[in-house]
């Protein structure tokens, strides 16, 4: 394969490989999507507070032709995206995931993360490598939870009464899967339901013909469903029939195969995890939860939500450039066949009709019916969706390059591992996953345990048991070839008009690790990797989807590194105490990567101190009982825009805070008396601080401190600008933390070189560069910005509403500026705890330095005459007593009274919904209205302001948003 002829051969070969049964395409992730964006000025020309979804769709406007299908498709992705507020109908306060009622649940409650809502946007799910797509594991869906009021593993109502239930036996946890190219998905299953009925009235008819009973193969598309027998008095025999319920309708959407079609997919996930409820499912013209809105989504809104997903691009392939990796692939596609792989992963379907419609005639009652309308929606899946897209064959038909044969099947005992039974589907059965696509959005298998293609195969058994012991004697190297096949299905770039690209590989053959090259701090202080590589290489890893070849998970610790039973398999990852996510951008995504999160993504805070939670009292909950509440605090997700600056402040005001000390020490000795002094920086008081001299006084002179007086910092004046309860020094000791805690990822500067702490048989698995590399990238993202309204009314109000924010106290701890004195960012922080790079570890040479208002993504801020920075950040930067509606938590996190919070950070607030600690308020004035303690004379203020005053204070607030990538202004305004 070295010659040119050669390489050609393998060429051919491919590309006749992908005519006969490839998709193709590539996604290069960039962050060009806005999801979950929260209510803009752009969006509604409402002062203050406004539902997401300004304007709903009309039916009649679509059945009547007067909805263009480009409008239906963006109105789709519009609420696919939209981060739903109690304006909008959001939450269900009396009713669960089912539509039972259930006693009210409000604030901090309306949300649980495991019987739901638990989301705030299907975004919040769907997103890795983009809209639309699959999920990490931090989104993972909690199956069957949302029949009960709210979970809390008490035993009281929240969980029907029901004392021995836990976390496994209360829900089946699944991976969120893409959902691009559904609309083929869905128009296959029809054509094969319709078959399979019309071979079931062929078999009655030929029975009551005969007079004697009657069997009949139930094949479909070259798949068999068994054989059904009739009776020639009409009855039918439905014992033998396989793969599909009696009803002989396949339903290819759910991992057990669950769900007809998009539209019911949409009903049901709007109303479970969101608590939108649709008119169609819950009748026009109710409040079905009691929230105070009517027809939350209306039949027009599915429909457009049905378009959108219907239209998703189909996934395909990218192959590899360089030629070995090529005859990889061919040779991998052959051993696919023939170890028996494709004879469940078809590689294509015949589908013979490419126009989806809607709704769909096998849709079940509560969902919107062909009867129920006077004209369907019909969409040329081949003509007139977003590229890339399949093409007809000469009859007409479109060959779908699905990998699934739509059926279900047994597959064995170790993916047997759910208790509740979904719609009667058997435990151990699940519908053949669709490959298309897969290979870039990982985690694999429906509980997203596998992390490795490799995993997922040898997780394979009952009627895949032949297919799995085939691949396990395949030579090494086959198998990497036959991983190499599969890792080229892709989804395609947005826009890519060919379904099959060629790229660059990454010169691994199989399973790879996502972090294949690590850093040196050295080499990046001394320039030999420039700082602009390795700022790039901190991106990198923190969008890493990181694998067991990485070093993720940490079979044999705690997330505090303490040992543990070893838990591997589908015990690897936990949603309570973690590892619970695969990528930093798991949690970060909105409005886009290093952003915030939605509430599915929540952390449970300090529950990495328990083995494995499974609300069982047993060994992997420390042997305690415990509740849901009790044993961590959940706890909302902070974007990381303009957090370089952040740390910056929080440096400069520590410096400024011991020079007091050291003052009031040196006073002291000198006076033989005690100084008090306060603690003074940047306009923030932090109290009183008071040198007491040792008596008797000696010629070294000895002081102590009392700190009784101090307020919102810790005893040492260090700010801790990171962690809602300001317990973390810098972006390192964040990343060291979440690495370890999240991923299971262990730094070398906390664990130790040479060392495999957890014992999952990588060593050094994070590099002191790649710490340094990832906390440069997180200090150079954009800093936060402004979005004017379009309209002078607009306008008016956010300015009005800025001068009240000021006026009535706000802004006393939100404080509008902090001057910085020096923006260059240096690596490692000065004031870096144990387990931290420090600068005590090396000499000068070791110290990286980046320039802010140089080196930081655009938008940036610039330097004053003077060469410091006036930082926009809204923020003291210290601790405050916040009132008893917001002392929510029962776990006391690193000293700090639960009640005490650290004043969040405003820029870019506006579409980082949702908001408070909790994630609980889904409106700004929801927000506002929390605030109680050391706030309450500004909350006080704020309610005694008339309605448009108070709208108007939300209206200047919408404006600090997070602004597109690669803008350059710091104050934009939004189009009309």
């Amino acid at each position: 394969m070295n010659s040119l002829a050669g390489h050609s051969r393998v060429l051919y070969m491919a590309i006749l490989l992908v005519a006969v049964g490839f998709a193709s395409g590539c996604y290069d992730e960039d962050d060009e999507f806005f999801v979950g964006t929260a209510v803009t000025p752009a969006k509604s020309a409402s002062i203050g507070d406004a539902p997401v979804v300004a304007e709903h769709m009309s039916q009649a406007a679509i059945e009547a032709g007067d909805v263009s299908l480009d409008a239906l498709i963006a109105h789709g992705r519009a609420l696919f995206i939209a981060m739903f507020n109690t304006l909008d109908g959001a939450g269900r306060p009396e009713t669960t995931g089912t539509g039972l009622p259930r006693p009210r649940r409000e604030s901090p409650e309306n949300f649980n993360r495991i019987s739901a809502d638990d989301a705030n946007s299907c975004a919040g799910c769907h997103n890795l490598p983009q809209v639309g797509a699959g999920g990490d594991n931090v989104a993972n869906v909690f199956v069957l939870g949302q029949r009960f009021p709210f979970l809390n593993f008490d035993g009281g109502p929240g969980d029907n009464g029901d004392p021995s239930l836990t976390l496994k036996s209360a829900a089946n946890e699944r991976n969120t899967l893409g959902m691009f190219g559904s609309g083929y998905v869905e128009l296959l299953a029809r054509e094969m339901s319709l078959e399979l009925q019309a071979i079931r009235a062929s078999a009655i008819a030929q029975a009551a013909a005969a007079g004697q009973s009657v069997s009949l193969d139930l094949v479909t598309k070259g798949v068999s469903f068994g054989t059904i027998f009739a009776g020639p008095d009409g009855s039918v025999d439905t014992s033998e029939v396989e793969g599909v319920d009696a009803d002989l309708v396949i339903k290819p959407f759910h991992q057990k195969g669950v769900v007809v079609s998009v539209r019911e997919f949409s009903n049901n996930a709007f109303n479970h995890h969101h608590g939108m409820q649709s008119a169609e499912r819950f009748g026009a013209g109710t409040d079905a939860d009691n929230d105070g809105v009517r027809d939350e989504l209306t039949v027009g809104d599915i429909t457009a939500a049905t378009a959108f997903q219907a239209t998703l691009p189909v996934p395909g392939v990218v192959l590899p450039l360089d030629p070995e990796a090529l005859a990889a692939v061919v040779n991998g596609s052959e051993l696919f066949d023939a170890i028996g792989c494709a004879s469940c992963h078809l590689r294509t379907l015949k589908l013979e009709d490419p126009v989806f419609t809607d709704p769909n005639s096998l849709n079940p009652p509560g969902n919107l019916r062909p009867e129920d309308v006077s004209n369907p929606l019909e969409i040329d899946l081949t003509l007139e969706t977003p590229q890339p897209r399949l093409t007809r064959e000469v009859d007409g038909s479109v060959l779908v390059p699905l990998f699934s044969d739509l059926k279900r099947h047994d597959m064995g005992e170790e993916l047997d591992n759910e208790v509740v039974v979904q719609a009667g589907v058997p435990t151990g059965k699940w519908i053949t996953r669709k490959l298309w696509g897969f290979a870039n959005e990982p985690p694999y298998l429906h509980h997203g345990r596998a992390l490795l293609i490799s995993e997922a195969i040898l997780a394979h058994g009952g009627e895949a048991e032949l297919a799995r012991q085939e691949f396990e004697e395949l030579s090494s190297s086959n198998q990497a070839d036959l991983i190499e096949f599969l890792k080229t299905l892709q989804l395609l770039q947005p826009g890519t008009t060919s379904r099959i690209v060629f790229a660059n590989g990454s010169g691994v053959i199989g399973d790879e690790p996502q972090i294949p090259v690590h850093l040196d701090h050295f080499e990046i202080a001394q320039g030999t990797v420039p700082i602009e590589e390795a700022i790039e290489h901190g991106k990198r890893l923190f969008k890493a989807n990181s694998n067991q070849l990485d070093g993720a998970l940490r079979p044999e610790t705690t997330g505090t590194g303490l040992p543990r039973e070893r838990r591997e398999g589908v015990e690897a990852f936990n949603r309570i105490s973690a590892p619970d996510a695969n990528s930093c951008a798991g949690c970060h995504n909105v409005p886009r990567t290093g952003g915030g999160g939605d509430n599915v993504a929540n952390v449970f805070v300090l529950g990495q101190r328990f083995p494995f939670v499974n609300f069982d009292g047993g060994e992997g909950d420390n042997f305690e009982e415990h509740t849901l509440k009790e044993v961590a605090n959940e706890r909302n997700t902070l974007g990381m825009f303009g957090s370089g600056y952040i740390e910056l402040l929080a440096r400069e005001m520590t410096m400024d805070l011991h020079a007091i000390r050291s003052q009031a020490e040196v006073e002291a000795i000198a006076t033989e008396a005690p100084v008090t002094k306060s603690l003074d920086t940047k306009g923030v008081n932090f109290g009183e601080i008071t040198a007491i001299p040792i008596v008797p006084s000696t010629s070294i002179g000895f002081v102590q401190f009392d700190t009784s007086a101090v307020e919102g910092v810790n005893a040492d004046l260090i700010i801790r600008p990171f962690h809602q309860k300001g317990v973390v020094v810098s972006l390192r000791e964040f990343t060291n933390n979440a690495l370890n805690h999240h991923h299971g990822l262990q730094s070398v500067e906390r664990f130790g070189f040479e060392s495999d702490d957890d014992a999952d048989g990588v060593f050094d698995e994070i590099s002191e560069g790649d710490v340094t590399a990832v906390a440069l990238y997180q200090a150079t993202l954009a800093v936060p910005g402004k979005v004017l309204p379009a309209t002078a009314e607009g306008r008016a109000a956010a300015q009005r509403g800025e001068q009240l924010f000021g006026q009535i106290g706000c802004a006393s701890c939100h404080i509008k500026e902090l001057r910085l004195n020096d923006p260059i960012f240096t690596e490692p922080n000065p004031f870096n705890p144990s387990g931290n790079l420090h600068p005590d570890n090396f000499k000068g040479d070791g110290i990286v330095a980046v320039d802010l208002t140089e080196k930081a993504l655009e938008p940036r801020l610039p330097r004053e005459e003077d060469g410091s920075v006036l930082v926009p950040a809204f923020t003291d930067l210290k601790r405050h007593d916040m009132g008893p509606v917001l002392d929510t938590e029962v776990l006391v996190q690193g000293g700090v009274p639960t009640k005490e919070w650290l004043t969040r950070k405003l820029w870019g607030i506006a579409n980082e919904p949702p908001f408070l600690h909790h994630g609980r308020a889904l409106l700004i004035s929801e927000a506002i209205e929390s605030h109680g303690g050391e706030a309450q004379p500004a909350r006080n203020a704020y309610l005694s302001l008339n309605e448009a005053d108070r709208a108007n204070i939300v209206e200047f607030l919408k404006t600090l948003q997070i602004l597109p990538e690669g803008t350059t202004d710091l104050v934009v305004q939004a189009p009309e």
